[in-house]
């Protein structure tokens, strides 16, 4: 193996350490200002001669090994000491860097990297290129001189992927050695998108999230966020957004009534869904809201604390993104169909590639039928369509059109004795509901995002959203134990149909720009949403209602119950919002992130009567509620070295109250906080993250039975999260996370006493743990075969603010075992091996939801 860049020893008096002869044909790698070694290696450490294939006068040979130790020793040691700053440079010697050498370059003896530049049919650089490995954390975007760099990457094969507004993206098999530079060079065509050959460096791009919304890497942002690939949602058999959600760390997923998802970040339930960057108001509204499978979901991401700034009002805990598939430029496809426990059915169908060079498509199928745990089953059917044109290299418009209808047999759980005790003799594996409850959920989804981008640092884009929601929904809502404990009332069958209908825009301006040696990425916007939500109600008549029934060998048909609208409750809303987010660079080491908001909030609301036809009989009176808000962030990100980012930030929320009490009465905005510290450290492939903080949330309400509602003042939430997730080491997967979270209620701050002062906030659990892993043989015989396991653990949760009732700590195992064979790969899913009983949920503080036995599942996928 020949010696890198030509490594000889050399004295040289005017070198620092050593002097490098580099061969001629390696003299462009140094060229690239791009190379975070260039300056280290030109300026600092040594100097770089070029020279032909001669060796110097002078000079001796020296064994390969021997040059690949000193390559790895002065490239790892310039690395980690010139990215300190000076103060640090002056007290930690070279030497003492140098001492420690060693154990870096035995970390990384068995990495490449990749190098290379990209150029257009007129033979000019490329900037802003996406260039990454596919299936991996790596990645990184080509600079101004169309260089990119990927470094410290695993030995083994690689399918390089390169794409850009107005090019097609290349695929290109590539293997990287351990101890190697690859170095490429490709040339892209605009109509034809053809590229020459390539070149190979190395450093790892940190990811990007779509809910920061400016491109700036996730190590250089002073927030904490979390990711659910599409990956770890196949490999752990997830079909819903609860379910994917158990990956994540500090998030409560919540399951009621069969269908109903909601969930607590951080302690609190304040939450933003999104779907592509736009807000989903009906958790806003009601608090929860059923979503379809997850046929067309590329990922899921979520920012933990307040997030008003870019995203409005009502994000305390945090904002789930749900980011769909998006069109490719060469032909993929995929098929899947799964069979498991309790008759589970599974099918999904997606392809993408291009109709033009300007034009390119992503269709999704997704079909699921289960008849459920306790036959509380589910059917959900989902169509997808995307459409991304580019007329030309700067302009860009991306149209997605979703539909989705789905049934849940609703699940109203299994009501409990005080202490949280269950009814003797009652079997938690049955469902009392109804058989005539439903609950039913059609969607209409459409998208819009034009961008246009002005030059490389100034860039447009406008999405205008529109959805039609219709949740239909009849159920046994509340269960009554008699006095001698043998059989349930169906004390409040309740019915209701929300239509949904909100318009909004997202208007934005973004650019880079310079003030002295500090660079500014800055994002402008506008935020208008208008919506449109009408809220039916009835009465609920028949035989069967309020219906006895025994605990044991109940009959659960007791004859003909329905209902009968009698009015609708009506919300409309405007909202506008202007915002600004500053990025700031103030040197390699320092960034800072501020941001201000301000909110115009106005609603109207009221109830009419209508008759069986739904035409309005009577109008009611108008309430209004008018609230203007300003919230704000600001951070700080400091990187003593390149893998290592320590940050602070604070931020504020608000919410609107939209509860009007029967008197009329409304209530506050609630208004809120969160101080943070944390630190993030990206090594190869994997990422580890450590956060602490303080959230605060003032002027809650409770919602109580019989439309009652009661003041409980402020709450506070303090813990600290710790989660590793990636790759790490070569066919590994981990995703794991732990999370300390004391969420209680405070005293208020007057004379009068706040009767659960002290009491823990309900459904926020202290601890949560959540682990998996997944290894997958890339060598020998077993090569293709994969493993995966994972734990979840949840320590006692309370139900309601008196914690008067509690589920019990829990701790549920799965396994998985899979294998892979060309385009075909099989798994098969054992979740709740050990077959652990515990209660998942509750609603109305005492009615149980027990979550789902041992059970499995069987997949089949086959990929074009």
């Amino acid at each position: 193996m020949q010696t890198p860049y030509g490594c000889y020893p050399h004295t040289d008096s005017q070198s620092h350490l050593l002097t490098v002869y580099i061969p001629s044909d390696r003299k462009s790698i140094f060229d690239d200002e791009s190379t975070s070694t260039h300056q280290i290696v030109k300026d600092h450490v040594l100097e770089a001669k070029v020279v032909g294939k001669n060796i110097p006068p002078g000079t001796q040979t020296v064994s390969s090994a021997f040059g690949l130790f000193i390559n790895q020793l002065l490239y790892q040691t310039s690395t980690l000491y010139f990215s300190m700053n000076k103060s640090l440079q002056q007290k930690l010697p070279l030497f003492f860097c140098l001492l420690f050498l060693p154990l870096c370059m035995l970390a990384q003896s068995e990495k490449g990297s990749i190098s290379g530049y990209i150029q257009s049919e007129n033979k000019e650089p490329l900037p802003n290129m996406t260039i990454g490995l596919d299936e991996t954390a790596y990645g990184t975007t080509s600079s101004e001189t169309g260089h990119f760099l990927l470094k410290n990457i695993p030995a083994g094969k690689y399918i390089l992927s390169i794409s850009g507004i107005g090019y097609q993206a290349l695929k290109q098999t590539i293997v990287v050695n351990a101890g190697q530079r690859i170095s490429l060079n490709y040339q892209l065509n605009s109509k034809t998108n053809e590229l020459s050959e390539i070149v190979i460096t190395s450093d790892r791009k940190s990811g990007f999230t779509a809910i920061t919304k400016q491109a700036i890497p996730l190590r250089d942002i002073p927030l904490t966020t979390s990711s659910v690939s599409v990956k770890t949602i196949e490999q752990r058999g997830a079909d819903d957004l609860g379910e994917a959600m158990k990956n994540t760390t500090g998030v409560r997923a919540n399951n009621t009534y069969g269908g109903f998802q909601h969930f607590t970040i951080r302690g609190f339930s304040n939450f933003v869904l999104l779907v592509d960057g736009v807000r989903d108001e009906r958790h806003n509204i009601s608090t929860s809201a059923p979503t379809t499978n997850l046929a067309n979901v590329e990922s899921i991401e979520v920012l933990k604390g307040p997030a008003s700034v870019l995203f409005g009002h009502s994000a305390l805990g945090g904002i789930i993104n749900i980011v769909r598939k998006r069109p490719t430029k060469e032909f993929k496809a995929e098929f899947s169909a799964t069979y498991g426990s309790y008759n589970t059915r599974r099918m999904r169908a997606g392809a993408s590639g291009s109709i033009s060079n300007q034009l390119r498509y992503r269709v999704d199928f997704g079909m699921s039928d289960t008849e459920g745990y306790r036959y509380s089953g589910s059917t959900t059917n989902n169509a997808y369509l995307a459409l991304e044109y580019t007329p030309t290299s700067k302009d860009l418009f991306y149209l997605t059109v979703g539909v989705n209808k789905d049934n849940y047999d609703t699940d109203t759980g299994i009501p409990m004795l005080e202490g949280s005790k269950k009814i003797p003799g009652l079997d938690v594996d049955t469902r009392y509901n109804d058989p005539a409850d439903f609950l039913k959920h059609t969607r209409f989804d459409y998208q819009l995002k034009f961008v246009h981008q002005f030059s490389e640092k100034v860039k447009l884009s406008d999405q205008v959203s529109y959805y039609d929601d219709n949740i239909n929904y009849f159920s046994t809502e509340e269960l009554s134990v008699n006095a001698s404990l043998d059989s349930l009332t169906r004390s409040f069958p309740f019915y209701f149909n929300h239509l949904t209908k909100p318009l909004q825009n997202q208007l934005e301006l973004s650019s880079e720009w310079l003030t002295g040696s500090i660079v500014h990425k800055v994002l402008v916007g506008y935020a208008l949403s208008i919506l449109d939500r009408k809220t039916y109600n009835g009465d609920v008549n028949g035989p069967a209602k309020n219906a006895t029934i025994p605990i044991h060998n109940p009959i659960l048909n007791q004859g003909y119950i329905s209902f009968t609208d009698q009015n609708y409750r009506a919300t409309m809303e405007n909202v506008h919002g202007v915002y600004i987010q500053d990025w700031i660079k103030v040197a390699e080491y320092l960034k800072a992130l501020i941001g201000l908001r301000y909110d115009i909030f106005n609603g109207s609301y009221y109830t009419n009567q209508v008759d069986a036809t739904r035409h309005v009989t009577e109008k009611g009176p108008k309430s209004t509620i008018s609230k203007n808000a300003l919230t704000y962030r600001f951070g700080l990100v400091y990187q003593p070295f390149e893998p290592l980012s320590v940050y602070s930030s604070y931020s504020t929320y608000f919410k609107p109250s939209r509860r009007i009490a029967p008197n009329g009465e409304t209530f506050d905005p609630e208004t809120g906080y969160q101080a943070e510290i944390g630190s993030r450290l990206e090594r190869s492939g994997w990422t580890a993250i450590l956060a602490f903080y303080y959230m605060r949330k003032n002027n809650q309400v409770e919602a109580l039975a019989g439309g009652i509602y009661k003041r409980i003042g402020s709450a506070e939430s303090k813990g600290f999260e710790a989660e590793i997730s990636g790759s790490l080491y070569r066919g590994l997967d981990v995703t794991a996370g732990y999370t300390f979270s004391k969420a209680k209620y405070l005293p208020y701050e007057g004379s009068e006493i706040n009767p659960v002062a002290g009491k823990r906030v309900s459904f926020a659990p202290v601890n949560m743990l959540n682990l998996w892993l997944n290894y997958e043989w890339q060598y020998t015989a077993l090569k293709g075969l994969n493993l995966g396991a994972g734990v979840n653990y949840m320590s006692d949760t309370f139900t309601n603010s008196t914690n008067t009732y509690t589920l019990p700590a829990y701790t549920v195992t799965d396994v998985a075992i899979g294998y892979r064979l060309g385009r075909i790969n099989i798994r098969l899913n054992l979740n709740n091996v050990l077959n652990k009983r515990y209660f998942a949920n509750a609603i109305y503080s005492n009615q149980f939801s027990p979550g789902p036995t041992r059970n499995f599942l069987l997949s089949l996928k086959y990929t074009i």
